[in-house]
């Protein structure tokens, strides 16, 4: 340690200006990349002047600026979360049933909310694969257990869900609707719809329910999203939002918060026509092992092996969408079939950068095309609990990943807690071997997530010349011991050279 600190203090970065700085950390364990610590930052404008000794920083500072005794909290570039998805919700009386509860389980959850709402008032219910993959629970046993009562079940993966027929008739549904390109809808015997509705039969339904938000409402959720953030020492997220671009762009601006947000455009239709120009553009290429949606290349326990949402040709098409309207490619690929077969299409077709969100079939045989296509791995240690889900122990790799060069982020897709999400990755039950150093995560949720945004010379480092998104925690991340590590807060949050949170004291 004491080498690490004294290599960082020799390689101080010089001061851009003779101006002095309008905020100076000192006396601190200040994180500055592998294994490396400094004591001090200065910070001029949005910008970070210097790093180095408490001595030569305190030299920087004037009468003017602002003198911040750290009493040696550590320092970090602020956390950049990868894959969120704020705003995911729908209007009316909200329940969240155990995921491993079954439909009769839940019955109870749905008939006490019938008695407690007006009978207009949708009733949304999140729950887990017993639930969304039971074929038995359809419209018609919605209706029976409350008859005329808007009900929606939502698969807390995002990947499925099923519907009232007075909450189809809510939303548009008919009984004959058709099914979308890369989405299926269940149907009965006479091939009506029977409420069940799955990828992108069932994103326009997901995306018209947030839609359902006035703009007011969306702004104040936004906003007590991003409080939540910064308070976790989170400076920049990349959200997948649940309504349209536009309102959330709108909430977003009203909100006024400092939270630095990079909008990842996400069609509900995989409509093969040409959406906005720029930033990142997203595709759903499967779903997710709870309801044995990622198409595996070993079956699951049961014989199924999932399902891809697109034909190869459909895949290149919706690719070319992103090249001509100059977008970065986000590709959702669960299983390991899934993936190969969109590696083999980048490996034709190379692209910037393109991102593989969740990663979960990256086996070890396909880390070479990973690499080959310059592809990086977006990981959602929130997942790895659920790796039971697949059949073999192949799946949701990390350190094997590092070890190899494959670039790799770390989005929450689920409670944004970076410090959860950092035990999560770094303490592993299900794959000991494939667990993170704690520093190796938080590289990961730092500059890791900066390059998977193109903005690695930007910020996720501290570094004179990068942005001063930075957060000062409660309790240093490296040494407290892993039950405390979820507790972590930030006591400190500054984005762009500007302290936007001090915790009480």
């Amino acid at each position: 340690m004491k080498r690490a600190l004294a290599l960082a203090l020799a390689l101080a970065i010089p001061v851009f200006s003779a101006a002095a700085p309008s905020i100076v950390l000192i006396n601190g364990k200040v994180f500055t990349g592998p294994g490396t610590f400094a004591q001090a930052v200065a910070i001029e404008g949005n910008k970070i002047k210097a790093v180095g000794t408490t001595a030569q920083i305190s030299a920087l500072a004037d009468p003017a600026t602002r003198v911040i005794d750290l009493q040696g909290k550590l320092v970090i570039p602020g956390i950049n979360d990868a894959h969120t998805h704020p705003l995911w919700s729908a209007p009316g009386f909200q329940v969240s049933a155990d995921p491993n509860a079954t439909f009769a389980q839940i019955a109870p959850l749905i008939a006490f909310a019938v008695d407690e709402t007006p009978a207009d008032l949708p009733i949304h219910v999140i729950v887990g694969g017993p639930v969304i993959n039971d074929p038995t629970v359809t419209r018609l046993s919605l209706n029976a257990l409350a008859p005329g009562r808007k009900i929606f079940l939502h698969a807390f993966t995002g990947h499925g869900m099923v519907l009232s027929t007075a909450a189809m008739t809510e939303i548009g549904l008919d009984l004959n609707t058709p099914d979308p390109l890369g989405g299926t809808f269940g149907r009965d015997a006479n091939g009506q719809l029977n409420g069940r509705a799955f990828e992108y039969a069932q994103y326009p339904l997901e995306r018209k329910l947030a839609n359902s938000f006035s703009d007011e409402e969306l702004a104040q959720a936004f906003a007590a999203f991003a409080a939540e953030a910064i308070s976790f020492g989170i400076t920049s997220i990349q959200a997948m939002a649940g309504p349209d671009e536009e309102r959330f762009v709108r909430a977003v601006d009203a909100a006024g918060s400092p939270l630095r947000v990079r909008i990842i455009t996400i069609p509900a239709v995989a409509a093969r026509g040409r959406i906005g120009n720029g930033g990142a553009l997203k595709w759903i290429l499967d779903g997710t092992p709870i309801e044995q949606g990622a198409a595996l290349r070993t079956p699951y326990a049961n014989g199924g092996s999932g399902k891809q949402n697109f034909v190869q040709a459909d895949v290149r098409d919706l690719l070319k969408i992103a090249t001509d309207t100059n977008r970065q490619v986000l590709l959702h690929a669960a299983g390991d079939a899934t993936l190969l077969s969109a590696l083999q299409i980048l490996k034709a077709k190379p692209m910037v950068r393109p991102r593989i969100e969740h990663g979960d079939g990256a086996h070890e045989d396909l880390i070479g095309l990973l690499k080959e296509t310059g592809a990086i791995v977006v990981q959602n240690p929130t997942h790895f609990p659920f790796s039971g889900a697949y059949p073999t122990k192949a799946y949701m790799p990390f350190r094997s990943l590092v070890n190899a060069g494959v670039p790799v982020a770390i989005g929450s897709d689920g409670p944004i807690n970076p410090y959860l999400n950092i035990l999560l990755a770094s303490d592993r039950t299900d794959r000991v071997n494939e667990s993170l150093t704690r520093e190796q995560a938080l590289i990961a949720y730092t500059s890791g997530s900066a390059f998977a945004e193109m903005k690695e010379t930007e910020k996720g480092k501290i570094a004179a010349g990068m942005l001063a998104d930075l957060a000062v925690l409660s309790k240093d991340l490296f040494s407290v011991r892993p039950p405390a590590v979820p507790n972590i807060k930030a006591v400190m949050t500054i984005i762009d050279g500007q302290v936007v949170f001090e915790a009480e004291q």
